[in-house]
């Protein structure tokens, strides 16, 4: 099925359901912003197609991968039909069938320290939802150069829980470090342009054996039956398995309802930043956990 509306038609009827909760100067500064995506699998996906379902008029999309049948459980963009597919044409597809008024761009190379500024250059906000050093560092040295803002995951273990939040580097702001800084990477005190792959590698692999090391205090823990079994008897030989395993661990903890709540708060993020508002709950402020399961308490912001 196909529709025949002008474009001012469409987006009449895109804020039809939303035209209490943004004025029409909002409206414009949404449409007329200029987002990069840098990930647009699981977390990136789902912004993506969040900040053009608001209204974002002009979308950039980063990816070098590809759709494998892997990713099913957690990224929007991936389906049956799209397995194979570079993972920045599905996307282009899907969202041009969402809005087919928007201008997008693509980079299906992804994003490094050669082509860092080229990608950046003319944008208003990034979200990056890379999964390496190799791309986050560079971009986040280029967008503090260019005083872009960055939403970027920092995954993190609460006490019981698994999870991932949204962090923003307001690189408006003169004062604030870099991601590359923050995480205290021997990269970051060396110019980017003699900063080596392996470099970067290194970084990954020290991160990812950070995690596996929390993670393995996690499952030894009292709360790990209730937490990753469901208050179930774990199968015979379940940890013993898992500490022989454990190198694979990084690869296997992303869950599709947790990836999904992670880019909605980095589109509604990034539509905060576009309005210059920090009073938008489009959603549900308040989880409440079970009262039984102790450290768990009213979640009402994202930090």
């Amino acid at each position: 099925m196909s529709i025949n509306v002008t474009e001012e038609e469409f987006y009449e009827m895109l804020w039809f359901r939303s035209s209490m909760v943004f004025t029409d100067k909002e409206k414009e500064l949404i449409k007329n912003a200029k987002v990069c995506v840098v990930g647009v699998g699981g977390t990136g996906g789902i912004a993506s197609e969040q900040l053009i379902r608001g209204g974002v008029g002009n979308i950039t999309l980063v990816d070098p991968d590809i759709f494998e049948l892997t990713n099913i459980n957690r990224q929007h963009f991936c389906t049956i039909s799209t397995v194979g597919m570079k993972k920045v044409e599905a996307a282009k597809e899907r969202l041009l069938d969402v809005n087919p008024f928007i201008k997008i761009k693509t980079f299906e190379n992804g994003i490094d320290k050669n082509n860092a500024k080229e990608i950046l250059k003319e944008i208003d906000i990034v979200i990056d939802a890379s999964d390496n050093k190799s791309a986050h560092y560079p971009l986040h040295r280029i967008a503090k150069e260019l005083k872009i803002p960055v939403i970027s995951r920092a995954h993190t273990i609460p006490d019981f829980t698994f999870g991932a939040k949204a962090n923003l580097w307001d690189y408006r702001d003169e004062g604030v470090s870099t991601r590359e800084e923050d995480e205290n990477s021997p990269t970051a005190s060396i110019p980017l342009e003699e900063v080596t792959e392996e470099q970067f590698k290194a970084k990954d692999k020290k991160v990812h054996e950070e995690f596996n090391e929390i993670y393995s205090r996690l499952f030894k823990s009292k709360y790990a039956n209730k937490l990753l079994l469901s208050e179930n008897e774990p199968p015979a030989d379940f940890f013993e398995n898992y500490e022989k395993n454990r190198d694979k661990l990084v690869q296997g903890t992303n869950w599709g309802p947790a990836v999904t709540i992670t880019g909605t708060f980095f589109a509604t993020i990034a539509i905060n930043l576009i309005i210059n508002s920090k009073n938008i709950f489009l959603g549900p402020i308040s989880i409440k956990a079970d009262p039984k399961f102790p450290g768990i308490v009213d979640q009402r912001e994202i930090k």
